[in-house]
């Protein structure tokens, strides 16, 4: 009886291995296959990568073969610039939450990558969040109309892939401009407070340069990389001081990136004020509806923006007011 007893209990046993064995054989067979990489979106290089993912997954024909006239390109581009410019404010690999300019580029870079994923576009990743509401760590978290302007945008590339297309690299751009503004007036209106972090100057460098992103988006430009690496040489350097009153005095910097920076405090001064600035922008939207008008406009933006000069602003308003 007791080795009958003995003999049940050691087949149970036996079995309980073989069992447990191959139980924890599937558990491993299935973490591999879900396995999902965690990048934080405040470490530099983890934010890079993800462009790096967002624009490879984005690749269309009317992008060219080596797709360098992929108009995400800018917003890379544009974080590289922040960096070797001193405005992400990085130490030791980390981009400063209280920068503006990083916090600005978290709604550019973040946000559109949520989009992508929820697409099916790229990478599916975790971003590690610092428990702070504004940076939205997943697609269900972030703001909705912020995302729809995205998905829009990648539902385009999504389609001309279906359709073996080439594709409509202006009508790209349109939805592309669209969802770009989108995130820059909802993080605009999260990060008073870091704004008003930066010196004086910076200051009305950083709020001049948002407004002026709504001048180049009426126009359709095409933030593809030549485009903008070449804009990228025009910029500042180095982060403006309270000492910058005077863009002519700053003698480090080229002709065009004294240019840039008067062109930038021009802006800021003339957005301070809403009615003046919304009236020049409404007449800037109406007029590129006229062909004659949108091709000058176009010309004139394009050739500051290749070799900038400190009257642009003034050029515009010429435009506008005597009808192109």
């Amino acid at each position: 009886m007791k080795l009958n007893i003995f003999l049940i209990l050691l087949f149970l046993i036996n079995l309980n291995f073989i069992y447990s064995f191959n139980f924890k054989k599937d558990i491993k067979i299935t973490n591999e296959e879900i396995n999902i990489s965690t990048y934080n979106p405040w470490v530099f290089q983890d934010r890079l990568n993800l462009y790096s993912f967002l624009i490879n997954s984005t690749n269309i024909p009317i992008f060219g073969i080596d797709n360098s006239n992929n108009c995400l390109h800018g917003l890379q581009l544009q974080f590289e610039w922040q960096n070797r410019s001193g405005r992400l404010e990085i130490n030791q690999g980390h981009v400063n939450t209280q920068s503006w300019w990083g916090d600005m580029n978290y709604y550019l870079s973040i946000i559109p990558y949520l989009s992508a994923m929820k697409m099916g576009l790229v990478p599916v990743v975790e971003i590690q969040s610092i428990n702070d509401q504004r940076f939205c760590t997943t697609y269900e978290d972030c703001d909705q109309e912020v995302l729809g302007n995205w998905d829009n945008f990648f539902q385009q590339i999504i389609n001309i892939r279906n359709n073996g297309s080439q594709g409509d690299d202006q009508q790209l751009l349109k939805f592309m401009w669209t969802a770009h503004i989108g995130s820059i007036d909802k993080a605009t209106k999260l990060f008073t407070d870091s704004l008003l972090l930066l010196p004086k100057n910076e200051l009305r460098f950083g709020n001049g340069w948002a407004h002026f992103v709504d001048v180049i988006a009426t126009v359709n430009f095409n933030t593809n990389y030549s485009m903008v690496y070449h804009l990228g040489q025009q910029l500042p350097p180095i982060m403006l001081n309270n000492n910058d009153t005077n863009p002519s005095s700053i003698e480090s910097f080229t002709k065009e990136q004294r240019n840039v920076v008067l062109t930038m405090y021009e802006i800021n001064d003339l957005s301070s004020n809403s009615l003046v600035w919304n009236s020049f922008m409404y007449l800037l939207k109406k007029m590129t509806k006229n062909e004659i008008c949108r091709n000058l406009i176009n010309d004139e933006i394009n050739r500051f923006l290749n070799s900038p000069i400190p009257t642009i602003i003034q050029i515009l308003f010429d435009i506008l007011t005597n009808n192109c």
